[in-house]
């Protein structure tokens, strides 16, 4: 088809070229009837102006047997040609020399859409006065001083047979004379147009050339033309376009109808209208439709673009492609184009998104459907979570525990693997997806950090680690006694925070209570000279004797005194008169070589050397 319409348009310049081939003759002064004793110069233009040389021809005989200028003067009757050396012949020019006493002189060439100059002209340039202008034989005009008739824009219709009469004068007398009548004829600019086309029955989808076919005369090829083509009453391309050559890409069932052309002298304001031709667009039925996915595979990520492909081998017309899936009785969506291939895009699949999918194609002829394409949605899998049976994440050796990783997420199958520092513990695979576990009896090698990691084959999560502690049964033992020991300490700062608080309250009241002595035990008040009678102050011991694993045995004994005497296993002594009570702390240390250590019972109020005392007063 595009070969065709290159030849198309290189016949059309090819015939062009021929045509303006012709060398044209020109007129100065531009009339073909002249006065005796007048002279015209004749103008030779040929094809190429830059090959010098021209051949004249008068009366249909070579004038000059030679090669002479592109220019001659004459003042005789005849008919002149030319020839150069790359035109051929031009069309002949009747030069008339009348003696006549009043003449009407006419241009050698009028075009349509010229200016028509008629001069009507006495003898020895005598100016006719009283002119009248005749066309076959009636009057077209009156000029009563004027010799010169002009008519703007002629047309065709304005060859025909003119001649003038006027009032000249001749030996001293005026006298009405008659000129000879000049047969004139104006010429086409341009023959209306013929529209060719490629072919009367295009199939759709197919390019069509459409050629608005003219020519201009060699005396107007410099005229400008302008093109314009319709289809049905109405203009396929706005405007006047200067190109005569129109190409329709793909023409379709629906721009069948008849077509035309214009062409138009934009300066003249002449224009021309071709012949019809009736253009019969035919349909091709669809066949050969495929969908396709991207990806390829039909495998799609949760999240990911699934785009969805269809297209026909062969089909005409507007298409109308739908998608559609199994299950579902609405299309997804639909493009109506003069296309042979369209895509569906689905911006973020999810799961529910799986499924068989197909296309359908439509142009009007008939329907046809794509075979099924299975769609499935990887699930990434989710961060896994790891659990041991552990309480607190210890264990003690020869215990056995359980080893569990789940993710929330996934496509199955599932791939396990359980981290033990690094390396793998152990791999387990999860068909149908889920949670894996084992069990494991420990050892103390198990100890130290665990993960595990979740793979689905294209996608993989690890967990969280998670540190795990495994004691020996040896060890246990050593372990309590350290918590009872801390524990011990911590009761003992809170002892001694219990006695400062007592203490500093006492110095901050009326009769300060001095220190007793380790050395004399508490008297009597009365013994002691006082007058003032103190109430007795029992002094009521409490202990707390803990026994660790190890044989040393270390207690405390805190006795609360009130206004009395002190209760002690075998004496009784009297405090000095204060309304505050005083505190006294033992501390005693027992050494486990000694003998009453056996007994596990301490006697208050057996002293010895090997008993340590510190005795403080708080207030």
């Amino acid at each position: 088809m595009l070969l065709w319409a290159l030849l198309l348009m290189l016949g059309l310049v090819s015939r062009q070229a021929s045509f303006a081939k012709k060398a044209v003759v020109y007129l100065s002064p531009p009339w073909t009837t002249i006065f005796q004793g007048e002279k015209v110069t004749l103008t030779c233009h040929g094809f190429n102006s830059s090959k010098p040389g021209t051949t004249w021809w008068y009366k249909n005989q070579r004038w000059q047997n030679k090669w002479s200028t592109n220019s001659i003067e004459t003042n005789q009757t005849g008919k002149y040609a030319c020839q150069t050396q790359d035109s051929d012949l031009s069309d002949p020019v009747n030069l008339v020399v009348s003696s006549d006493p009043l003449i009407l002189q006419t241009p050698y060439s009028v075009f349509e859409g010229d200016t028509l100059v008629l001069r009507c002209r006495g003898r020895d340039a005598r100016t006719a006065r009283n002119v009248t202008y005749y066309k076959d034989g009636s009057i077209s005009s009156y000029f009563l001083r004027q010799s010169d008739f002009s008519i703007p824009q002629v047309g065709l219709s304005y060859s025909g047979n003119y001649h003038c009469t006027g009032v000249v004068l001749l030996f001293l007398f005026s006298q009405e004379k008659s000129s000879s009548h000049v047969q004139l004829q104006v010429q086409e600019l341009f023959p209306p147009p013929e529209l060719k086309i490629t072919t009367s029955e295009p199939i759709e989808g197919t390019s069509v050339t459409l050629s608005c076919e003219t020519q201009l005369p060699p005396q107007r090829s410099d005229t400008k033309l302008h093109f314009s083509f319709f289809r049905n009453s109405r203009v396929i391309a706005s405007g006047w376009k200067k190109s005569q050559v129109l190409q329709i890409p793909a023409i379709w069932r629906e721009d069948s109808g008849l077509y035309w052309c214009e062409a138009k002298a934009m300066t003249q304001n002449i224009w021309k209208q071709s012949n019809h031709v009736k253009i019969s667009v035919k349909s091709i039925p669809i066949s050969g439709i495929v969908m396709e996915t991207q990806p390829s595979s039909g495998q799609v990520t949760e999240g990911e673009k699934l785009v969805l492909i269809c297209s026909i081998a062969q089909g005409t017309g507007s298409i109308t492609f739908s998608w559609h899936r199994e299950g579902i009785n609405t299309s997804l969506g639909e493009k109506t184009r003069h296309s042979l291939e369209e895509k569906f895009v689905l911006s973020a699949v999810n799961e529910s998104d799986a499924g068989k999918y197909y296309c359908t194609a439509n142009n009007g002829i008939n329907t046809i459907s794509s075979q099924r394409v299975n769609v499935t949605v990887q699930i990434p899998v989710s961060h896994p979570i790891l659990t041991l049976s552990a309480a607190g994440m210890q264990a003690i050796v020869g215990e056995v525990l359980q080893f569990q990783c789940e993710v929330l997420k996934g496509s199955a199958p599932i791939f396990y693997q359980f981290y033990h520092k690094g390396l793998v513990l152990k791999t387990i695979l999860a068909p149908f997806g889920g949670a894996v576990s084992f069990n494991l009896s420990v050892t103390t090698e198990h100890s130290g950090d665990y993960s595990c990691k979740a793979n689905d084959s294209f996608s993989s999560q690890l967990s969280e680690m998670l540190e795990l502690s495994i004691l020996d049964p040896a060890e246990r033992g050593l372990l309590i006694m350290g918590v009872v020991v801390s524990l011990l300490g911590i009761l003992g700062l809170v002892a001694i925070a219990i006695l400062v608080y007592f203490k500093l309250k006492r110095k901050g009241g009326r009769s300060p209570v001095s220190e007793p002595s380790r050395d004399r035990p508490i008297t009597d008040p009365q013994e002691s000279g006082h007058s003032n009678s103190v109430p007795p102050v029992e002094l009521q011991p409490i202990y707390d004797n803990v026994t660790p694993f190890i044989e040393d045995v270390v207690y405390t004994e805190v006795w609360n005194m009130q206004h009395g005497k002190i209760n002690t296993a075998d004496t009784s002594e009297t405090l000095p008169e204060d309304k505050d009570s005083v505190t006294y702390s033992e501390v005693k240390t027992h050494s486990p070589n000694d003998s009453r250590g056996k007994d596990k019972s301490m006697d208050r109020n057996h002293e010895d050397g090997t008993e340590n005392y510190e005795n403080i007063l708080l207030s």
